[in-house]
């Protein structure tokens, strides 16, 4: 099944001109969810948040665009190794991920576009797993599904 980029796109322009409401949103619900993963995290959040704000929009920019994501991808998730992220957090992501971008969609918030975000993080941290497992020890690291 391929993934709805255009409604991706489309609805990534709901979050857009929002910035650091989108982010704080994010981590307050990762948090409050997961506080085991808070120490994986600076105590000032303000360039994490843009971090992630950023990647946010270059990934949703480039979701049709595989040459440029997927060599991203790879470098964001080799990249996490040094913050000790491992398999079992993209879920956790991904969840806050999910329950932010349906909270400012609000009733834009459809079934389908639920899905098409849901195909695109699984997709992308998939990539980023594989990448940082062959960065990595195996037997410290072993890819599982980011479902």
């Amino acid at each position: 099944m391929a993934i709805n980029t255009d409604l991706i796109k489309a609805s990534a322009q709901l979050i857009a001109p929002l910035g650091s409401k989108v982010t704080e949103y994010f981590y307050n619900t990762m948090f409050t969810d997961h506080p085991e993963v808070r120490k994986m995290f600076p105590a000032e959040m303000g360039v994490q948040a843009q971090r992630l704000f950023d990647s946010i929009v270059y990934i949703t920019s480039n979701i049709d665009k595989p040459d440029a994501l997927v060599p991203y991808l790879q470098r964001l998730g080799s990249g996490h190794i040094k913050f000790d992220t491992r398999p079992e957090h993209y879920p956790i992501v991904g969840n806050s991920l999910m329950k932010t971008l349906a909270h400012f969609a609000g009733p834009a918030w459809t079934k389908e576009m639920a899905e098409a975000w849901s195909e695109a993080y699984n997709l992308a941290a998939s990539v980023m797993i594989e990448a940082a497992s062959k960065s990595m020890d195996p037997a410290r690291y072993q890819p599982i599904s980011a479902k």
